[in-house]
Parts: C-alpha cells; structure tokens; sequence
C-alpha cells in the first residue's frame, strides 16, 4: 500500500456518506418508529387513547395458531415459487444460449416485458411536457 491509499479509502467514505445517511433515513426510521408501535396497543376510532403493553402483542401473535399456519403457508408458497422460478429461468438461459432458427426473435419476445414499461413512461412523459397540450406545461 503507497501514501495515498488510506486517504483515497476516506475520500470514498466521505462520498458515500450522504447515499448511506439517506438509505438509514428511508429504512431504518420506518423499522425503528415500527417497532415502538409494535408496543402500544392502539384503537383507531380513539388513536389518543393508546396503552402501553410492551411485548404482549408479540406474545399473542406467537400463541396464535393462525399466525403459525400463516407463516407456514407462506414460507411453502415462498419455497415453491423461487424453485419453480430458478428451474424455468435456468432452463430459459440454457435455451437461450444454443443456437436454433428464431433465437434472435425469441431473446427479442423475453426482453419485451422489461422494454415496454420503459417505453410507455418515456411516451407519457413526452405527453405531459409537450408544448401546446401537455398537462404539466398546461400548469
């Protein structure tokens, strides 16, 4: 390692320092506010009238069969559709890359639905700024 390496590193900190602070703002306020909800027992029709009951909601939810047969469904549902998605995108890959008569129009038909979204938002944003009609203009 020369000199400038360990102020190269900070250099790359600093600059990273801003996207980091706003990635904890976005995500870890909502979890942090989330589980101090998580504590207070809440009527919406009287939202000032809430009580503090600490990890009981916790406890209930884990003494309820129904949480437990929902966690189950969902970790099946889960297992199942991330196996059946790897085996089609891997199958779908090897496909892809063998020759055969219309690969070219094949990988065209595949990327389609990641083309046409951007498409129509670059259509509508053409529209809304146009000149004479677009609405944003219009303002």
């Amino acid at each position: 390692m020369n000199r400038r390496t360990p102020a190269e590193r900070r250099l790359g900190w600093l600059l990273c320092a801003p996207a980091v602070a706003a990635m904890l703002l976005v995500t870890a306020y909502p979890i942090l506010y989330s589980v101090w909800l998580s504590l207070f027992r809440y009527d919406l029709r009287f939202p000032a009238g809430r009580q503090f009951v600490g990890l009981d909601n916790y406890l209930s939810v884990l003494a309820s069969e129904v949480w437990w047969r929902a966690l189950a469904n969902t970790l099946m549902i889960t297992g199942l559709s991330v196996a059946f998605e790897l085996a089609l995108g891997l199958a779908l890959a090897l496909l892809m890359h063998r020759a055969f008569p219309g690969r070219p129009v094949a990988r065209s038909l595949l990327l389609l639905p990641w083309v046409v979204p951007s498409y129509v938002v670059g259509t509508l944003w053409g529209q809304l700024f146009q000149r004479d009609t677009g609405a944003v203009n219009a303002l």
